[in-house]
């Protein structure tokens, strides 16, 4: 049987995934059930059917949905107060390569090569920088978790003159990609304080960053607000939830809510299914929008959906051939 006719069968046995009870995904009042996820790894294929890939389908979801409800609700996000906010990381990280690339600009030319690693083993000795005994459990404990409410100022590691608190590292995790944080959580202690040196190092190099009054030109800083606005954008164009085709949908916030809602799904089901390109929503613009959102995806149930899907494909493929 032709695989589009698999599918077509597919999607009429689970029809819009909106039956199930068991949410793996919710977004403040919205909900991803289990078969409707189980439903868009069936169309992912042949993505192999795995609980990674489960999570990643669920936290594109979860991130467009908080998305759709901010737009929904009135808010553009275009505004000189958000589009600050969503810089925010984005100029921190590049403050940070622009004084790595003024130190190596320093060094001679036969030490260039070995310079960063040099570099970051003399600053962490000359700081006496010390991570706290309980730092590996600390950013596996984050790494599970990112978004929970925990003592911010807790002290993660020491240097000379300073300290870096849970908080930065929070913040920090927040931003990684769903995949890196799954991984951390699994990780051996080794490469858990591997990531954690290099933490401390980046927060190092951004204090001396600081203390050497190293900025972004003018050019650059509008150049970064120009991509920030550009990402809003493209998530309008390619997804259908501009603030103009959303007021249009209803009038009011419960109304446009719910054709975002529709307009999350049906974004997501074309990108499953290849016909569109599936692109996450970036991370300077996601972190942001979930921070303010009540939201959880419930990774011990991704087993569910795998399993929900092979039984789905396996029912289906049972079937007497017409």
């Amino acid at each position: 049987m032709p695989k589009h006719a698999v599918l077509l069968i597919l999607l009429g046995v689970v029809g819009c995934g909106g039956g199930s009870a068991d949410a793996v995904a919710r977004v403040n009042q919205r909900r991803l059930s289990r078969d409707r996820l189980a439903e868009l790894m069936i169309l992912a294929q042949p993505v192999p059917l795995t609980t990674e890939v489960a999570y990643e389908l669920a936290s594109h979801w979860v991130t467009l949905t908080a998305f759709a409800q901010r737009v929904a609700a009135g808010d553009s996000m275009l505004d000189s107060t958000t589009i600050l906010d969503l810089m925010t990381h984005r100029v921190r990280w590049e403050l940070v390569e622009e004084w790595r690339r003024r130190l190596v600009a320093r060094a001679r030319p036969p030490e260039v090569a070995g310079f960063d690693s040099a570099y970051a083993r003399e600053l962490l000795r000359e700081k006496g920088a010390r991570l706290a005994q309980d730092a590996t459990s600390m950013l596996r404990e984050i790494a599970t978790d990112p978004w929970r409410s925990r003592d911010s100022s807790r002290t993660l590691a020491t240097f000379a003159g300073g300290a870096i608190t849970v908080g930065q590292l929070q913040r920090y995790v927040q931003y990684l990609f769903p995949a890196m944080r799954q991984e951390m959580r699994a990780a051996p202690d080794e490469r858990i304080t591997e990531f954690l040196w290099g933490f401390v190092l980046r927060e190092l190099l951004v204090s001396q960053a600081d203390s050497a009054g190293v900025r972004l030109s003018e050019a650059r800083y509008r150049e970064i607000q120009a991509e920030c606005r550009q990402a809003v954008h493209s998530i309008w164009s390619r997804t259908g939830l501009d603030p103009a085709s959303l007021a249009a949908a209803g009038a009011t916030v419960a109304e446009r809510e719910h054709a975002a809602s529709r307009r999350v799904e049906e974004y997501l089901e074309a990108a499953a299914a290849r016909r569109v390109p599936l692109e996450p929503v970036p991370a300077f613009l996601a972190v942001p929008l979930l921070r303010e959102a009540r939201w959880e995806i419930t990774g011990d149930r991704m087993s569910g959906v795998v399993e929900q899907a092979r039984r789905l494909i396996a029912a289906t493929e049972a079937r007497p051939t017409p």
